[in-house]
């Protein structure tokens, strides 16, 4: 069963969905879980919490990088941590990180848009057994065999299906023998042409061309270390060129960026220009 913080989090991932989808797949600031995703006077019903606080505590845990469900600045969370750590967290501190960007594991939000609400399960089978019932007006005839032949007149199958009316069954017919007939060769010539050209032999590639291939054991193997993945979305970047912008998140890789702001820092700031912040691992 799950519990307030995968509540929470399916809860983030619906309302993302249906307000601002684009946001799936790219950031989006943490002022916008607080104002406009899952605000605590719409949400604490469904999450299960009682009071402002501990909301504003979950939501810090969500921050922070419990479970891997959200990717941020690594400073920002590290600062989480500590005040979820010291057993009294300062709440002040989630606030103070409004404009900082966070977005969604891709692992995590795709399970959870994957997954299928009771409500809805309980819904597609209460409509099960009104489907199967036949429409008003409509008088049911014992099955008979179908048969659909192709253009030479030759049967290729026989289905049996209970027809509704005589009206509705021609026309399932005559849709399935199109189909089928879109599938089969319109000609026994043609049909003869694919099977000659499939049986043709193919032509082989010389001794020496093929030999270019053989591995030399005496060359020493290169071992490569994989590329770590992006900072931002954790998803896995292009080998063997430079990548400077995340082709999943569209983040920057080579710029810096103020934990507490996202303001833009030079490589050797040590604190930020614009809210005086300081610069985690400036020189």
């Amino acid at each position: 069963m799950a519990d307030e913080l995968e509540r929470l989090y399916e809860a983030l991932v619906r309302r993302v969905r249906d307000v601002r989808p684009e946001n799936l797949s790219r950031p989006f600031e943490v002022a916008d879980i607080l104002r406009t995703f899952v605000p605590y006077r719409t949400t604490r019903v469904h999450v299960g919490v009682e009071t402002a606080e501990d909301y504003e505590v979950l939501v810090l845990r969500l921050l922070s990088g419990e479970r891997g469900l959200v990717f941020t600045d690594d400073a920002m969370q590290d600062d989480l941590k500590r005040e979820l750590d010291s057993g009294n967290p300062d709440l002040r501190a989630l606030h103070a990180y409004g404009t900082a960007k966070i977005t969604l594991a891709q692992h995590a939000m795709r399970q959870v848009l994957e997954s299928s609400s009771p409500a809805a399960s309980a819904a597609d089978a209460s409509a099960a057994p009104a489907a199967s019932e036949p429409p008003s007006g409509s008088t049911a005839v014992p099955a008979e065999p179908v048969v659909l032949r192709d253009t030479d007149g030759r049967v290729v199958a026989a289905v049996e299906r209970e027809k509704r009316s005589r009206a509705v069954n021609a026309s399932e017919v005559s849709a399935a023998l199109e189909t089928l007939q879109r599938q089969l060769p319109p000609t026994l010539v043609e049909l003869g042409e694919a099977t000659g050209a499939a049986s043709e032999p193919k032509p082989r590639a010389p001794f020496q061309a093929r030999s270019c291939s053989i591995p030399d054991p005496t060359a020493e193997s290169v071992i490569r270390t994989p590329r770590p993945g992006c900072r931002f979305c954790g998803q896995p970047l292009p080998e063997g060129r430079a990548v400077t912008f995340c082709p999943h998140c569209g983040q920057n890789l080579k710029v810096r960026r103020c934990p507490g702001c996202s303001a833009e820092i030079e490589p050797t700031w040590r604190f930020c220009v614009t809210c005086g912040r300081a610069a985690a691992g400036g020189g």
